[in-house]
């Protein structure tokens, strides 16, 4: 029988104000976590997209410190953590992953415009969203070194594609989106247990599989242009060591977006695991600034 690495006792898990719960949107089933006085401003977190990212992976020591005053709701998005393994190739990864995340919110009874924060993959979801037909409404969106797609660097490309399956190669991926502080290694374990999960490493891969030449579809996607009619207050967070994205990211979005603001922080990928103070107060003067508290 197989033996899967245990997940570890994260704040996300061990906080008794924290839930988790399944809920089926859109006939699929995925893990949610919740947490806050569910009559606040609610706000949606969407987690990263490397191997075993999961909604406590990207958000476990940050969910405490935004339910201070908020109602947090922090999912695992299709193909990831405790979510159905289910990945469309027809489509965007970003498309897809909307179109469930407002079933997700419809099914949860939020349907009034959401404040929502990504990193990485969950922020591009999250610009992507903005944009997207039929998507959930927003009030404001923080995306944490996620682009909407463009401007991977050859690090990223040839560093995040492949992993062998062992915690050694894991910690080689978690080294480019943290630092090695001391709960580096409580964040590999769990990232360990959800990218050992059954089917997994196949939902993530897929997307990236050999197409002949012959039958390769060019899609054109004139990205960031899209974002030159949205109205939705937009904080961009670039890190300033970031070795997964070219250092023009935000600045490329910000010119197509005309209510985009840039700022920058030092740290690597993913400075929600290792500076969450500094994080939840950049994202709540931004929300300040705006009016959203």
């Amino acid at each position: 029988m197989t033996s899967y690495p245990p997940l570890p006792e994260t704040p996300a898990r061990a906080g008794a104000a924290i839930t988790e719960r399944t809920v089926e949107a859109s006939g699929f089933q995925t893990r949610v976590l919740e947490a806050g006085d569910r009559n606040a401003p609610a706000v949606l977190l969407l987690h990263d997209g490397a191997w075993g990212a999961s909604a406590d992976v990207t958000w476990s020591r940050m969910i405490p410190l935004l339910a201070q005053d908020r109602y947090v709701v922090a999912p695992d998005m299709l193909g990831y953590g405790d979510a159905d393994k289910a990945v469309f190739l027809d489509r965007s990864s970003h498309s897809f992953r909307i179109k469930h995340l407002t079933a997700l919110l419809t099914t949860l009874g939020l349907t009034d415009p959401i404040d929502v924060v990504g990193n990485s993959f969950g922020g591009a979801v999250a610009l992507r969203a903005l944009v997207a037909p039929g998507a959930f409404p927003i009030r404001s969106a923080v995306s944490i070194a996620g682009s909407g797609g463009p401007w991977r660097t050859e690090t990223a490309i040839r560093e995040l594609s492949e992993w062998d399956g062992t915690r050694e190669d894991l910690a080689r991926v978690t080294g480019l989106l943290i630092d090695r502080t001391p709960h580096f290694e409580e964040m590999l374990d769990s990232r360990l247990h959800w990218a050992s999960q059954p089917g997994h490493v196949r939902a993530v891969r897929a997307p990236t599989g050999l197409v002949p030449d012959r039958l390769r579809v060019r899609v054109d996607d004139p990205w960031p242009e899209q974002l030159q009619g949205c109205l939705t207050p937009t904080l961009l967070v670039r890190c300033t060591r970031d070795e997964l994205l070219e250092k023009e990211w935000a600045t490329h979005v910000a010119e197509a977006h005309p209510h985009a603001q840039v700022v920058e922080i030092d740290h690597r990928h993913s400075p929600n695991v290792d500076l969450p103070d500094e994080t939840t107060e950049i994202i709540r003067a931004f929300w300040t600034t705006n009016r959203f508290l």
